[in-house]
């Protein structure tokens, strides 16, 4: 059987790249079809690789047998996800469903104490306040109504899944059981298929791609939910309601480097200067020195130095995957630039040590 080739291998790809861009139709029909046929597969291997570094935490720090590993790793997944939607969803809901109700009275309230300190800023002296506050009301309402009806569609499109979901999760638990077995078959159809020159180097950039989206995906998971949980515990005591809302934003929004973090405070603030306006200030400070600790301190402990992307690469990927796949493309943009960099400068390096051969 004749493998598959390097300048064959390239040659698919700049043709399905250049289909992309010609008949852009053609390509997504043909991977959509392949995704919904083995979507539970997919889903399961994408589980199963998210949580393989915690069943080798039990397995190699804990010294737990792994079929007791994935008993207490899929027990505790149901109790957060059982956790988050009987706890943390109906406060969310009864946040957002309260913050609707009393907008008018909060406008109401930040309106009076406008017109109290209006002399203090006289550049407001032609600024009819009240019709600004309520054309903002409107937008502001608008806006909430067409969120919540894509967010009851999505709803309802995930709960239409479910079964498809507990399936994903049934191979996601033979994937990790199995995964020696499934590791080899991937080696040996690598090896089948392809030329050994171009599955060794398939083999070597899996493992730089498990390396780099684990370990920022991990990293930053766990950095934004101790960011979110810090700033949901000042915020109450600091008594701005809504910490619920805030505090899921805040760890959303902390995904997204320098622009995230500035969203999470002007949010913060601007719940405070409508519910608790002497408070305001100091919410500021606290939401601006926790951004700070958490750039400072706490994600270069967990992250490291591992992406060593400048400002300029990182803004540039988050634009770039925003524009590409919206939310999903922000989160991946960062692990993909950082990991294109690292083989643009092994191939660099590659090629600086043939020519110091020569």
């Amino acid at each position: 059987m004749k493998k598959i080739s390097k300048p064959l291998f390239t040659g698919i790809i700049l043709i399905l790249i250049y289909t992309r861009f010609n008949n852009p139709g053609a390509i997504t029909f043909t991977f959509g079809k392949f995704f919904s046929f083995f979507s539970v597969f997919i889903y399961g291997g994408i589980i199963s690789f998210l949580l393989n570094p915690i069943l080798k935490f039990f397995e190699k720090n804990k010294k737990i047998k792994r079929k007791y590993s994935i008993l207490i790793l899929y027990f505790s997944l149901f109790l957060l996800l059982g956790l988050f939607f009987s706890f943390i969803i109906p406060r969310l809901t009864r946040n957002i469903s309260d913050l609707v109700e009393n907008y008018p009275k909060y406008i109401s309230v930040f309106e009076s104490s406008v017109q109290k300190y209006r002399h203090l800023f006289p550049f407001l002296k032609d600024v009819n306040i009240l019709n600004e506050l309520l054309l903002l009301q409107q937008k502001t309402l608008i806006f909430l109504q067409q969120e919540f009806t894509f967010l009851i569609s999505q709803f309802l499109g995930v709960t239409a899944k479910i079964i498809s979901l507990i399936f994903s999760l049934i191979f996601s638990i033979f994937f990790l059981g199995n995964k020696e077995y499934f590791h080899t078959l991937s080696k040996e159809i690598l090896d089948t298929f392809l030329s050994k020159s171009l599955s060794s180097k398939i083999k070597s950039l899996s493992q730089k791609i498990e390396r780099v989206f684990l370990g920022y995906l991990s990293g930053k998971t766990l950095d934004s939910l101790i960011i979110g949980g810090i700033a949901m515990l000042g915020l109450t005591i600091l008594q701005i309601p809504y910490v619920i809302l805030l505090g899921i934003f805040i760890t959303i929004f902390n995904f997204v480097p320098y622009l995230g973090p500035l969203i999470g405070i002007i949010l913060g603030a601007t719940i405070a200067l409508f519910t608790n306006p002497a408070n305001t200030v100091i919410v500021i400070i606290f939401l601006a020195l926790l951004q700070q600790f958490d750039a400072w301190v706490l994600e270069p402990k967990i992250l490291g130095n591992s992406l060593n992307l400048s400002m300029f690469w990182t803004i540039a990927a988050v634009t770039l995957g925003g524009s590409i796949l919206g939310a999903l493309g922000i989160i991946i943009a960062i692990p993909s630039f950082a990991l294109t960099k690292e083989l643009y400068l092994l191939k660099i390096k590659k090629d600086n040590s043939h020519n110091i051969v020569e």
